[in-house]
C-alpha cells in the first residue's frame, strides 16, 4: 500500500512540473482513495482546485485538513488554514465550532464569540440543542458581564429542560442587572432562577438579599430559613441575622450575628445597627448589654475610636434615650476625650430633664460646671432648674460659676447672681454678658495674631452660639470673622467673606495688620518648632528650645522643666548667657515654686521681681516670666518655661505669647517622641525585625494626626510592598517570602528617619509614616528605599524582585476630625497602590489630594 502511495505522490509532482493540473488532480485522487487521511494530498488537492478556480471543491479538501489538524502544535496551522480558505464557505456547525474553540485558545475572545453564535444558531436550526447550549455557555464564559449572553444561555437550557444551567444563567443576568441599577428587572431573574433551582445556596441567597434590599424582611426570611440549621458562611449569616433584625426577631438575629462575628470579626456595624434596634423596640437593657459586649471586643482589639464612631451615629438615632446617653457619655469618659465627653453631658443633661430626672439632671451640671465652669450655657441649665431642686443647690452652683469667672481674666462668663446682694455687687446679666464677649474676643484676636487659626475659629464659634447676629453692630466682631476667613452659616457677611476679608486686614488695632516685632515672633516661632521635632529624644528638644528662646529673648536664663508641681521635675534643661554658670538643682526646685505662686498677669503669664524672691538674686536675675504648660489630654500642668534677666526689665505681652506658643508645641514634641518610644516598646511584631504590628498601625495614625493638626505640619503614609507578593507566597512558601521580609526591614529601617514609624502591613508590605513630611518628600524617601530594596536579594533565587509603592499626604479639611483625616489618608495610599499594581508594578503612585 505505501509503495502505491508513493508512486501516486511521484506521479502527482511530475504532472505539476509539466502544469497539467487536471492530471495532477487525478493522482492525489489515487493517494486518498489507497489512504484516506493523507494530510498532504488534502493539501496539495486544496490547492489544485484553487488554482482552478473551483472553490468549493477546494474548500471541501481544506475542510478535512482542518479535521485532521488535531496535535496542539498543528492548532496554530488549523487556524490560519480556516480563516484563509474556510471563513467565507459555508461549514458544518461541528466545525465552526471548534475554529471558534481555537480561536478562544489563542486569546481572541470577540472574533471566538461571532463563530460560537454562529455554529450556535446552525446547530439550533438543525434540532442539535445540546450543542446549541455548549456554545452558548463558552459565549458567556468568554463575555461573562453581558447579561444578555446569560439570559440566552438561561432561556435555552430552561427550553431543553437543564434546569442547573439555567437557574446559573438568570442568576448571572440578574447580578449584572443590579450592577447596572435595574433592580426590578434583577429582582424578577432571582425569581426564575430561584423557581428552577430553590435548593441551590447561592441562588436562595442572592434572591434573598435582594428582597431583603427592597424592604421584603419577611420574605428573605422564609427563603433563607430552611438553609439556616447547616450555615457558618459569613456571607450567609449577615444576610440572614439582618433579615432577621428587620422583622423583629432581634433575640434570634443577636445569635445569628454574634456567629457571624466569630467567623469574621470586623467592624461589629451589624451588632450595633441591632443594637439600634432594641432601643426603637424598647428593649434599652437588651441593647446595652450588647453595647457593652461589642466595646469590650473591639477595645480589646484596639478599635476603640472606631467604636465611638459607630457609637456615635446609634446615639444620634436615638436622642431620647437615657440609658445609651448615658453609655455614651462613660465611654467618652473611659477615653478621656474631654471635648465630646462634654457635648453627651449637656445632651444628658436634657435627656435627663425630659424624663423628669431632676437629680440625674443635677449630677450632670455638677460634672459640666467641673469641666468647663466658664460656658454661657450652664446659667440657662440653672435656669431651667429653678422651682424644681433646693434653692440652696442653686445658690451653690451658681456661687461656683461666679467664684470660676473671677479666677482669671480670660474667663469667658460670669455667672448671674441668684440674690439681689450679688447683682448690686455689680453682677449683672447685661455686665456678665458683655464681659463674657470681651473675653472671647481677646482671645480670638491673640489666636489670629500669632497665627493659630483653628483655635481662633473655634472661640469665634462660640461667639457665634452664644451672641447670635453680634457681628451686625458689633465691628471689630466683623474684622475678627473677616481676618479668619469664617461666619456663621446664614450671616450676611457669608457671602462678602472675600472682599471683606482684604479690607479688614488693611485695619489696624486689635484686628489689624501684624506689627513688624509680631511677624519677627511669628516667624521664630515657626522656625523653634521645626527644630525642635526634627530632635530624637526629649531631653534634646528641651536643649534646643531653651537655647533658641534664650538666644532669641538675649536673657540671661531660659529653663525648660517638665514635670507636675509640686514635685521634683521629671526632666530639664537650662540655657545659660555667655559668662554666667548654670544654676544648682536645687535653686531650680526654689525658683519654680516660687513662680507657681505667683499672680498671674492679665495674659496668663508668671512674673517675678527679685523683691519678692530672693531665690533670684541666687541665681544672678532681678526678674523672671515663667509660662505653664498645660497637657491637653489631661488638662493639667505638666512643665513650665522661664526666662530671666540680670538686670530690671519690664516685660512686654508679646514675650509671654512668645513663651507661651513655643512651651506649649514643645510640650506636644516631648509626648509625641515619648508615645512613639512607648510604641516602639510595646507594639513590636517581631524581634528580628523591630516593625510595629498592625495593630498599633490605625492608633499611630491617629496620634500623628492630631500632632500635625496642632502643630500645622505634614503627614505622609507610604505602603510599600513586594510585586506579586501572593504569587510568591503560594509559589516559595510563606517561610521564605517572611525570611525576604525580615532582610529588607534590616536593610530599610536604617534608611528611614528617626521620627518615621515602620509597620508591617502585611506579609509583603511594610507602611512608613511619615511625620512632618510633605507629598514630595514622602516619594523621595520612598524612592531611596526601593533602591535599598533593590540590593536585597531573595533567599530562593539570585534575580531581583521589584517594588511598587503607595503614598499620600494627609489633606486637614474644616469638616475631618482625626479619624476623618486617618481614613481619607488610608484609604488614598491603598489606592494609589491599587493603581500602581494596575500599572504592571516597580513604580510609585501617589493621587492627587481631592479638594471637594
Amino acid at each position: 500500500m505505501t509503495v502505491d502511495v508513493n508512486k501516486h505522490l511521484e506521479r502527482a509532482k511530475r504532472y505539476l512540473e509539466r502544469n497539467k493540473l487536471e492530471d495532477a488532480i487525478e493522482a492525489y485522487h489515487a493517494v486518498l482513495e489507497a489512504a484516506p487521511h493523507h494530510q498532504e494530498a488534502m493539501q496539495a488537492l486544496g490547492d489544485l482546485y484553487a488554482r482552478v478556480d473551483k472553490p468549493e471543491r477546494a474548500a471541501t479538501y481544506y475542510g478535512l485538513l482542518f479535521d485532521r489538524l488535531t496535535d496542539p502544535r498543528e492548532e496554530p496551522k488549523a487556524v490560519a488554514l480556516y480563516t484563509r480558505f474556510l471563513r467565507n464557505v459555508s461549514q458544518p456547525p461541528e466545525r465552526v465550532a471548534r475554529y471558534a474553540l481555537l480561536l478562544q485558545k489563542q486569546n481572541k475572545p470577540e472574533e471566538a464569540i461571532e463563530q460560537y453564535t454562529a455554529a450556535a444558531e446552525q446547530f439550533e436550526a438543525c434540532g442539535r440543542v445540546e450543542q446549541a447550549l455548549e456554545c452558548h455557555e463558552r459565549i458567556a464564559q468568554l463575555d461573562p458581564d453581558n447579561a444578555a449572553r446569560h439570559l440566552a444561555l438561561g432561556e435555552l437550557a430552561e427550553r431543553m429542560g437543564n434546569l442547573p444551567v439555567a437557574a446559573r444563567g438568570f442568576l448571572r443576568a440578574g447580578q449584572l442587572a443590579k450592577v447596572a441599577g435595574e433592580v426590578d428587572g434583577a429582582l424578577e431573574l432571582y425569581a426564575r432562577a430561584y423557581q428552577l433551582a430553590p435548593e441551590e445556596r447561592g441562588v436562595a441567597l442572592l434572591y434573598a438579599q435582594a428582597r431583603l434590599h427592597r424592604g421584603e424582611a419577611g420574605a428573605a426570611v422564609e427563603l433563607l430559613e430552611p438553609l439556616a440549621p447547616s450555615e457558618t458562611d459569613p456571607v450567609f449569616l449577615e444576610t440572614f441575622g439582618e433579615a432577621l433584625m428587620h422583622v423583629g426577631q432581634l433575640d434570634r438575629a443577636r445569635s445569628v450575628l454574634e456567629q457571624f462575628y466569630r467567623e469574621r470579626a470586623d467592624s461589629f456595624g451589624k451588632l450595633l445597627e441591632l443594637a439600634d434596634h432594641y432601643i426603637k423596640a424598647k428593649q434599652e437593657a437588651s441593647a446595652l448589654e450588647l453595647l457593652a459586649q461589642v466595646k469590650k471586643r473591639m477595645c480589646d482589639a484596639h478599635r476603640e475610636n472606631e467604636f465611638a464612631a459607630q457609637l456615635d451615629r446609634v446615639a444620634e438615632a436615638n436622642p431620647s434615650s437615657v440609658g445609651l446617653t448615658e453609655f455614651w457619655g462613660a465611654l467618652y469618659n473611659e477615653l478621656n476625650r474631654e471635648a465630646k465627653y462634654f457635648d453627651v453631658l449637656v445632651r444628658l443633661f436634657d435627656v435627663y430633664l425630659a424624663a423628669g430626672n431632676v437629680t440625674g439632671a443635677c449630677e450632670t451640671l455638677d460634672r459640666l460646671v467641673d469641666i468647663d465652669p466658664y460656658d454661657f450655657r450652664n446659667q440657662q441649665r440653672i435656669e431651667r432648674l429653678e422651682g424644681r431642686v433646693d434653692p440652696a443647690y442653686l445658690r451653690s452652683a451658681s456661687s461656683r460659676l461666679v467664684k470660676a469667672a473671677s479666677q482669671g481674666p480670660q474667663a469667658l462668663v460670669i455667672q448671674r447672681s441668684l440674690s439681689e446682694e450679688e447683682s448690686e455687687d455689680g453682677f449683672t446679666e447685661e455686665g456678665r454678658a458683655h464681659q463674657a464677649l470681651e473675653d472671647l474676643l481677646v482671645q480670638a484676636e491673640i489666636f489670629l495674631q500669632y497665627s493659630l487659626q483653628a483655635k481662633a475659629v473655634e472661640r469665634l464659634q462660640k461667639i457665634a452660639e452664644m451672641f447670635p447676629g453680634e457681628e451686625e453692630r458689633n465691628e471689630r466682631l466683623r474684622n475678627l470673622y473677616q481676618l479668619a476667613h469664617w461666619s456663621p452659616a446664614g450671616s450676611k457677611l457669608r457671602a462678602e467673606s472675600s472682599s471683606g476679608a482684604a479690607t479688614a486686614s488693611s485695619q489696624p488695632g486689635k484686628t489689624g495688620a501684624y506689627s513688624p516685632e509680631t511677624l519677627r515672633d511669628l516667624s521664630k516661632i515657626n522656625e523653634i518648632n521645626q527644630l525642635v521635632y526634627r530632635q530624637a529624644n526629649p531631653k534634646v528638644m528641651l536643649s534646643v528650645a531653651v537655647n533658641q528662646v534664650g538666644s532669641y529673648l538675649r536673657v540671661t536664663r531660659c529653663l525648660a522643666v517638665m514635670g507636675a508641681p509640686g514635685q521634683p521635675p521629671q526632666m530639664a534643661a537650662e540655657y545659660c548667657a555667655p559668662g554666667v554658670e548654670a544654676s544648682l538643682g536645687g535653686l531650680i526646685v526654689r525658683l519654680l515654686s516660687q513662680i507657681e505662686r505667683a499672680a498671674p498677669d492679665s495674659l496668663g503669664g508668671l512674673p517675678l521681681e527679685a523683691a519678692a524672691a530672693p531665690v533670684l538674686r541666687e541665681m544672678g536675675l532681678e526678674t523672671a516670666l515663667g509660662v505653664q504648660l498645660t497637657d491637653k489630654e489631661t488638662q493639667t500642668p505638666a512643665g513650665m518655661l522661664v526666662v530671666g534677666h540680670a538686670a530690671a526689665h519690664k516685660w512686654k505681652p508679646n514675650e509671654t505669647y512668645f513663651l507661651q506658643a513655643v512651651g506649649d508645641q514643645m510640650l506636644l514634641s516631648v509626648n509625641h517622641t515619648r508615645l512613639r518610644t512607648l510604641v516602639r516598646t510595646l507594639a513590636v511584631a517581631d524581634e528580628k525585625t523591630g516593625l510595629l504590628a498592625r495593630s498599633s498601625y490605625t492608633d499611630c495614625l491617629l496620634g500623628e494626626t492630631q500632632r500635625a493638626k496642632s502643630q500645622g505640619t505634614p503627614l505622609a503614609l507610604a505602603i510599600l510592598q513586594v510585586d506579586r507578593g501572593p504569587e510568591l507566597i503560594q509559589q516559595q512558601g510563606e517561610g521564605m517570602v517572611e525570611r525576604h521580609m525580615e532582610q529588607l526591614a534590616r536593610a530599610l529601617q536604617p534608611v528611614a528617619r528617626q521620627n518615621d514609624l515602620a509597620v508591617k502591613y502585611t506579609a509583603w508590605a511594610l507602611a512608613f509614616i511619615l511625620p512632618d513630611t510633605p507629598l514630595a518628600g514622602a516619594r523621595n524617601l520612598i524612592e531611596k528605599l526601593r533602591k535599598v530594596a533593590a540590593g536585597v536579594r531573595p533567599p530562593w533565587d539570585p534575580g531581583r524582585l521589584t517594588m511598587s509603592a503607595g503614598v499620600a499626604e494627609a489633606i486637614a479639611r474644616p469638616d475631618y476630625d482625626s479619624e476623618d483625616i486617618v481614613t481619607d489618608l488610608i484609604n488614598r495610599a491603598e489606592f494609589s497602590l491599587e493603581e500602581a499594581r494596575r500599572k504592571g508594578g516597580d513604580t510609585i503612585v501617589s493621587l492627587e489630594i481631592s479638594q471637594g
